[in-house]
């Protein structure tokens, strides 16, 4: 399937190295969002014949790459920070213009758009998107990484590198806006196992009984909502948010109420600090004058998780529920003139379909745009080639798929979490999929985003196709205390689900066990 439907856009595009972009939005988005001029491609000087830095092929974002295989990154030049407050400015600095963005997005109104001025006025939609977001990035993401890398590269420079996990651990349980969503969840599970009787209308979404239960259960998830309601599903704009009615929460409040008191994720964040503030004292006990500088490097590094996992929720995810409520707007206009059968046909028009739709021209029927919603479906549960065009120089072989029930087949990735696991596998594409985890199972995806983070309360170990050490899926990994393997590049094609697996977090290694 994979060869017969992703094919490169462009001939000329077949004498270089295409490399998927996944970790940040591991599906496919619909032509509207993957033609967008948001979505970051680049075109570059006619001398390099107008070949893209990055395409997207059937809604998948890939990168080209140079001869030295670097991928060029989105966001421009990062700059390491020197102090605490560096990392905290976006804070003040970034988060009001993103609530102008939000302003401007959410409150779009189509009937004050001029003929002749659609082009336009989408243009400078993307090009704040594409300022706000992109500053956030580089005032938030870069630079803590660049603080984190410095820090434990000094730390292994006194310690040795026998201590890195050490270093790592110094950065862990610190308040963020990705567990808090989970205790959010957690304590609503609480409620439903105080009264049991709330289960089934939950369920099936119906009126709760005004029971004192029921009442407080429904001011909590309106709470909830309030707080984390433009949580997405993967980043994907023609999909509802938590607070639209997406049925994720719900099967996660649902899960999780199947688990006792023993599973409460506060305790396993209690876990992390208490290591955190031991290896703390250690630290100041044991250094001497000229290593200082260390408790500098630490405390500017230990703004990591904070800003990864805050700027997800009040910036990317946020993005996505704002431009989602504009395209929603402008599907809402497209009906009212007689142009849609339903407004969220408007996610299966590319961009400049949709301009001339809006200026009077042709539209696409809705045979077409049936079609194009038919492929979305097949694109989503396909997994998407890691490379087209070129393979890279002394690239892994990613294509071998080993034979079932043989033993001990390794897939090899970076170390994230320590520890090792051993537990049925589940090979999981999208969220929607994911109300079918169980306690104690292993969770093997393309990448694990933030709006995963609540299922890490179930599992016991992650593997995942991208990322780093610093990456969301690691971070949180170690939050959680499971063993993480990350960056395995082709694991969700070498693990088959269901089957048992070991997964070896502290050296990077993955083991299909006999079955």
């Amino acid at each position: 399937m994979e060869d017969s439907i992703f094919k490169l856009p462009d001939p000329r595009y077949e004498e270089y190295t295409w490399v998927l972009q996944d970790e940040h939005n591991p599906a496919a988005h619909t032509p509207l969002i993957s033609t967008g001029k948001h979505t970051g491609r680049v075109v570059t000087e006619p001398t390099d014949r107008d070949i893209p830095e990055a395409i997207v092929v059937n809604g998948v974002n890939y990168s080209r790459q140079d001869i030295m295989g670097a991928a060029v990154s989105p966001f421009g030049s990062i700059v390491a920070p020197e102090t605490v407050q560096d990392l905290r400015k976006w804070r003040t600095e970034w988060l009001p213009q993103m609530d102008d963005l939000a302003d401007i997005l959410q409150g779009f109104d189509p009937e004050e758009v001029t003929q002749g001025k659609w082009a336009e006025t989408l243009d400078a939609h993307d090009a704040e998107y594409r300022r706000v977001f992109g500053g956030i990035h580089r005032s938030a993401v870069g630079p803590s990484r660049l603080a984190v890398s410095r820090f434990v590269d000094r730390y292994i420079e006194i310690f040795g590198k026998g201590r890195r996990m050490d270093a790592i651990s110094l950065l862990q349980g610190f308040q963020n806006k990705s567990l808090d969503r989970v205790y959010a969840l957690w304590d609503l599970s609480r409620i439903l196992r105080e009264d049991p009787s709330l289960i089934e209308p939950f369920r099936e979404e119906k009126e709760l009984p005004k029971t004192s239960f029921g009442l407080h259960f429904q001011k909590s998830m309106t709470t909830m909502l309030d707080n984390f309601g433009h949580t997405s599903n993967n980043g994907l704009q023609d999909l509802p948010t938590w607070g639209e009615g997406s049925r994720i929460p719900i099967e996660i409040i649902l899960s999780y109420s199947k688990e006792d008191d023993s599973k409460n994720p506060r305790y396993i964040t209690e876990t992390q600090i208490e290591r955190r503030l031991v290896l703390e004292k250690e630290l100041r006990d044991t250094l001497n004058v000229e290593n200082q500088d260390l408790l500098t490097l630490m405390g500017i590094a230990q703004e990591l998780i904070p800003n990864l996992e805050d700027h997800n929720l009040l910036c990317d995810q946020r993005c996505v529920y704002v431009s989602r409520a504009r395209w929603l707007s402008i599907g809402d206009y497209m009906c009212q003139k007689g142009k849609l059968s339903s407004r969220d046909q408007v996610f299966y028009y590319t961009r400049n379909e949709l301009v001339t739709a809006l200026e009077g021209g042709v539209i696409v029927q809705d045979n077409e745009l049936n079609n194009r919603r038919e492929l979305q479906t097949i694109y989503r549960n396909t997994y998407p080639p890691i490379y087209m065009g070129v393979p890279p120089v002394n690239a892994e072989d990613i294509s071998y798929i080993p034979e079932e029930g043989q033993t001990r087949v390794q897939a090899k990735g970076v170390p994230a979490s320590p520890g090792v696991y051993k537990g049925r596998a589940r090979v999981i594409q999208s969220l929607e999929e994911a109300v079918s985890l169980e306690d104690g199972d292993v969770l093997v995806v393309r990448a694990l985003t933030p709006p995963w983070t609540p299922y890490l309360g179930l599992i016991k170990a992650v593997v995942t196709n991208t990322g780093g050490e610093l990456s969301h899926g690691a971070v949180v990994a170690r939050e959680f205390g499971i063993p993480a393997v990350v960056g395995t590049v082709n694991g969700t094609a070498v693990i088959w689900d269901g089957s048992v697996i070991s997964v070896d977090g502290t050296n990077g290694l993955v083991y299909l066990e006999q079955q």
